[in-house]
């Protein structure tokens, strides 16, 4: 049986005049030797997190595996749901966590400290963490950054986290941010778009490139509602 994916939580890029939110994607993959969860999202989404795996009749101990691309704060902050799973993360990921330089304010010095008491191994490109699901080296965006390549029923997926955040990173073959090494951030962007069929980006809805190789988005993006008791301008991106 060929692995299945679904996204337990979408992923939005959005930036505010107080901070950025950093809704990243978290994806579900299942096969028959077990499920896997890729990027587990940040403390103000616990709850919804718990609600996506509920809706499937699940919870945290029925993870066997999580792997985190990177080790910025909006992807890993709900590692500790999965006591009973195994955690992966890119060898190169997992030396920056121990001394993560000032100018990463993705990763603050505490952020090693979330994996204590997990079962924590390093991982990298090849690596089958389960059968048709392969670790991808996607670095530049921080040295250790990974994706994974799912064979599914409709070609090959990428989950690529923010190895390519968004459509427009995609559409021009450019990493954005500030990524530790642009030349590799820019080489990451260029693989994935080479190996996908269907692209998972970190802040963004899933996208098939077309026989020209131009990304569209699979359904309409879902909406995020904003409410509360302060002033709130759209500005849409340019």
């Amino acid at each position: 049986m060929k692995p299945t994916l679904t996204t337990l939580l979408s992923g939005y890029s959005l930036r505010t005049s107080q901070g950025n939110p950093a809704f990243c994607s978290v994806h579900l993959v299942e096969t028959d030797a077990g499920r896997l969860v890729f990027d587990c999202g940040h403390a103000g989404r616990r709850r919804w997190l718990l609600e996506a795996l509920a809706a499937r009749g699940l919870e945290p101990a029925d993870i066997g595996t999580v792997v985190l691309s990177h080790g910025h704060w909006d992807h890993v902050q709900n590692v500790d749901f999965f006591r009973d799973a195994r955690v992966l993360l890119h060898a190169d990921e997992l030396r920056n966590l121990a001394d993560p330089p000032a100018a990463d304010l993705g990763t603050p010095r505490w952020t090693r400290r979330i994996l204590d008491d997990l079962d924590v191994h390093a991982t990298g490109e090849g690596d089958e963490p389960l059968p048709g699901v392969q670790v991808l080296d996607l670095p530049g965006h921080t040295p250790g950054s990974i994706g994974l390549a799912v064979s599914t029923r409709n070609g090959t997926a990428v989950l690529s986290a923010d190895a390519v955040p968004t459509a427009e990173a995609l559409r021009a073959g450019v990493a954005s941010g500030h990524p530790y090494d642009q030349a590799r951030a820019v080489a990451s962007v260029k693989r994935v778009a080479q190996l996908a069929d269907v692209v998972y980006p970190g802040h963004d809805a899933p996208l098939r490139l077309d026989a020209e190789g131009v990304p569209q988005y699979l359904d309409t993006p879902e909406q995020l509602a904003f409410w509360g008791r302060g002033r709130v301008v759209w500005e849409p991106a340019s």
